[in-house]
């Protein structure tokens, strides 16, 4: 799962991002940009690939199977092998005979053989294979929920650099203007026809702008960190070249159309809740497993021992062999059976509270998921209306201005109003598309094959 500080990142990153460009001039970082633009899609499955939470998940999995073996290994039966070479000592003096006092040195050769089969303990050991495999399918889930929630964050950082670059280009487009009426401007106050205050006007404007690309690089430089962080890309610059924002987002049925069928699609995939579930299965058979102490063990054993003496006269050479069944049956534990199971069957009441608290979580995540969507597709389908208005009035008002009927003022506040509703249409643009993801994560689905942007033309 993701730790905090690259939650804390990503939340910063959001709070630099959704304030919209007040014109700015900047270039890309200057790097190695790779053949093929990074899409989404692309993003993801590099961080599926790379990111060291998956493969921590991974581990865990395989540490899950381990155990499984090891609870399986339990049916089989164990064979021991021993041996050992001894040179001994013997400084004696026997009892039935005082008057001589024996001393040898003695060569010891022992070997053996032994079987123990556990046929019986009560049925614990049934119970903690049981255990033992909803443990991996636990491990199973929440590898798949990693994966969720890697995707949201890939989606999160992608869109908000796109924002960034987006800024960027409306940035450049304003210290554009502003640098060709700067211009004009100079040549009519060489000839007379303009103040220098005019003059004056675009080129503090396009300072102002020039100030401002400093921010919009640093903004876009940190998105790229974020998101090199989580497809797992190394290096002090990570080559990372984002596809191009695009507009014209086919928003039809794009939005589930009812809660209930979002509830019950997650009920069933949200693999955070399965993982739950299976946590409750393991607990489960863990509290089955603690009943077995109340029950006798019964095994079955079996050996050959050999022992060999040397050094002494006569030479003893000693073999035998054993079969048998062995019971063992503890009769009072003064009450650490009865604490035992109790603790399994608390770890139970817990986790099934748990599992109620996750899927009250689900449905407020969904009725929040459901009405950030359907605000953000409302909110980006009026601002780009208000963006195609808004960069009319401006093109009437330059017009206007360079016959003299307008205002130095009126202009710069057509263009300053222009900046602000293209940076608020991006800004809306990013939301929707964030908000989707967030409702397709919500409810358990990936976003397939980035359907938010379906149908999408290419910026021009």
């Amino acid at each position: 799962m993701y730790n905090n500080s690259l939650i804390r990142k990503i939340v910063t990153l959001s709070l630099f991002l959704l304030l919209p460009a007040q014109g700015l001039k900047a270039s890309e970082p200057a790097e190695t940009v790779p053949e093929e633009y990074l899409t989404i899609e692309k993003a993801k499955q590099t961080a599926l690939e790379n990111n060291p939470g998956i493969q921590q998940t991974l581990a865990r999995i395989r540490s899950a199977k381990a155990l499984l073996g090891q609870a399986y290994a339990s049916w089989f039966p164990i064979v021991s092998v021993s041996g050992g070479y001894f040179r001994r000592h013997l400084d004696m003096q026997p009892d039935w005979q005082p008057d001589i006092r024996v001393k040898e040195d003695i060569r010891e050769t022992t070997g053996s053989l032994e079987l123990n089969w556990l046929l019986f303990n009560g049925f614990a050991r049934r119970a903690e294979t049981l255990a033992a495999g909803y443990g991996v399918e636990q491990a199973k889930k929440t590898h798949a929920d990693t994966q969720r929630l890697l995707m949201e964050s890939v989606a999160t950082a992608y869109y908000q650099a796109q924002l960034a670059r987006e800024n960027i280009r409306i940035a450049e487009k304003n210290a554009e203007f502003n640098r060709t009426l700067e211009k004009s401007a100079t040549i009519r106050r060489q000839v007379g026809t303009a103040p220098r205050s005019e003059m004056l006007n675009f080129s503090i404007r396009t300072v102002q702008a020039e100030s401002d690309s400093i921010q919009a690089d640093r903004n876009y430089t940190i998105a790229r960190a974020v998101l090199a962080e989580l497809m797992g890309v190394s290096g002090s610059k990570p080559a990372i070249a984002l596809s191009p924002a695009r507009k014209n987002i086919e928003t039809t049925d794009t939005i589930p159309p009812s809660y209930e069928q979002l509830i019950a699609i997650a009920i069933k995939n949200r693999p955070d809740l399965q993982a739950v579930e299976a946590g409750i299965n393991a607990a489960v058979h863990r509290k089955n497993a603690a009943k077995g102490s109340w029950f006798p063990s019964i095994g079955l054993t079996a050996g050959l021992n050999y022992t060999k003496q040397t050094g002494a006269d006569p030479v003893q050479e000693e073999r035998n062999r054993y079969a048998g069944v062995t019971a063992n049956w503890d009769i009072f534990t003064g009450g650490k059976r009865s604490r035992a199971f109790q603790e399994k069957k608390a770890e139970v009441y817990a986790l099934e509270a748990e599992k109620q608290q996750k899927i009250l979580s689900i449905q407020s995540g969904i009725r929040q998921a459901i009405a950030s969507a359907e605000a953000a597709k409302e909110q980006w389908k009026r601002q780009e209306n208000a963006l195609g208005m808004t960069r009319q009035v401006r093109d009437d008002v330059e017009l206007l201005y360079t016959t003299g009927s307008a205002t130095l003022t009126r202009l710069n506040e057509a263009q300053t109003d222009l900046v602000r509703a293209e940076g608020l249409a991006a800004n809306s643009r990013a939301q929707y598309l964030l908000a989707l993801e967030k409702l397709y994560s919500e409810s358990g689905m990936m976003l397939p094959s980035s359907s938010a942007e379906k149908n999408i033309a290419p910026v021009e």
